[in-house]
């Protein structure tokens, strides 16, 4: 059902902009309405198509997880408990404040601004869109067309919100692993006298890592997709906002336009953040290898450690098909472009 509400409008959204297309006229009013939804509904589908994926990765993290309290202090859990609810905390503030000021403004923009002789204008509406039996443009109907766009902004807003929570909480657990191993490189006893335990106990660190490096594969495959073409759709998006922008003095529209660019741009940069924090835990992973003292040891364990060291340098990264890196980098590119 929410499907159907989500993408009837992107659909009737799309028979308004062909018919003005047809017609010769503009329809750049329609356009960020239009690529928003799109960004929600991508995540939506993608969080769909991916499901059994989703539900398999979940299976192995929980496996990963520690269940008792001396394991969690070990992994510090704890911590990581605390930033996850923090996190939380911020991005319910963030899109609640969000929604409720995208929704209120265009119903404050209408009461203040109408004409009740006249059309209803595109910026008075929500979202916009064809609707049946002349909705969009009867002035009484006007209270059910606003709660129609409330309810498919809302559903939106759940993709995302969902979408995000699962990339979230996927993201840290497998951070955790990684800060996790890296301590337990820093407590190798590299001076033991016994090579057999040595030797064994890099080979267990070995596979741990391999291991690791196995489920960052995984949670590329489900999200690599979905966060390539909701990036592209969210520049777009924000390029259409900040036109309109300048295509208006009304500050209650400009409010109305600035509200999605920020809510973009603050999400395009917390998966870039993630994005280089995945790359930092790897970096340090090296760094900390590197800087052992594993030349004191014997022969056969310095090629090891020679050979893992080249390992490590192979660093798992959001990279989107190898389209882009989704680091600070590219967060830099889309804020100059």
């Amino acid at each position: 059902m929410a499907f159907v509400l989500h993408f009837s409008f992107l659909f009737a959204t799309l028979i308004t902009v062909g018919n003005l297309l047809h017609q010769g006229e503009r329809c750049d009013a329609y356009l960020p309405a239009l690529t928003l939804g799109s960004f929600f509904g991508v995540r939506g589908i993608f969080m769909y198509l991916k499901r059994h994926e989703i539900i398999k990765f979940l299976n192995v993290l929980d496996r990963e997880f520690p269940h008792d309290l001396s394991s969690q202090a070990v992994l510090q859990v704890p911590q990581v408990y605390k930033s996850a609810l923090q996190r939380h905390k911020f991005a319910d503030v963030l899109l609640s404040v969000s929604v409720y000021g995208f929704c209120l403004l265009a119903l404050i923009l209408y009461m203040f601004t109408r004409d009740p002789n006249g059309p209803i204008t595109v910026q008075q509406q929500l979202l916009g869109g064809y609707l049946p039996f002349g909705l969009r443009e009867s002035h009484k109907a006007y209270p059910l067309a606003w709660f129609y766009d409330v309810m498919c902004t809302v559903n939106g807003v759940s993709y995302f919100s969902t979408f995000d929570t699962m990339f979230y909480s996927m993201h840290e657990q497998i951070l955790m692993h990684l800060d996790c191993l890296t301590r337990q490189l820093a407590k190798v006893n590299w001076t033991s006298q016994d090579d057999t335990e040595l030797y064994d106990e890099i080979c267990q660190l070995i596979r741990r890592h391999q291991y690791l490096n196995s489920l960052c594969d995984q949670f590329n495959f489900i999200f690599n997709a979905a966060i390539m073409i909701t990036d592209l759709i969210a520049a777009t998006s924000i390029c259409f906002h900040l036109f309109l922008m300048t295509e208006t003095d009304d500050h209650f529209l400009m409010l109305r336009y600035f509200i999605p660019i920020v809510g973009l741009i603050l999400f395009t940069f917390e998966v870039c953040h993630r994005g280089a924090q995945l790359e930092e835990a790897y970096i340090q992973l090296n760094d900390k290898l590197y800087n052992q003292e594993w030349y004191l040891c014997s022969k056969k364990i310095r090629k090891l450690i020679l050979i893992w060291l080249k390992y490590t340098q192979c660093i798992k990264k959001l990279n989107a098909y190898g389209v882009m890196e989704l680091n600070m980098g590219h967060f830099t590119d889309v804020r100059m472009t």
